[in-house]
């Protein structure tokens, strides 16, 4: 979820959804631009599909949550 106070925003709120690949896409690009700054590891895949885990997935989308926020 984003907010902004913004008056460039119509929308005072938005919410994102972003699938794990674009995650480990953004940190490729942070890398490669971050020089001597330490770039956050992203939380771990699953060995084998999970998908209906929803401890898995809770747990991942606060690992996601944390490395945004670092």
């Amino acid at each position: 979820f984003s907010q902004t106070n913004s008056k460039a925003f119509t929308a005072k709120t938005s919410c994102v959804r972003r699938r794990y690949r674009e995650f480990v896409w953004l940190r490729r690009q942070l890398q490669r631009n971050a020089g001597l700054v330490p770039v956050p590891e992203l939380p771990g895949k699953s060995a084998f599909f999970v998908g209906s885990s929803d401890e898995f997935i809770e747990r991942r989308r606060q690992g996601l949550q944390h490395f945004l926020e670092k």
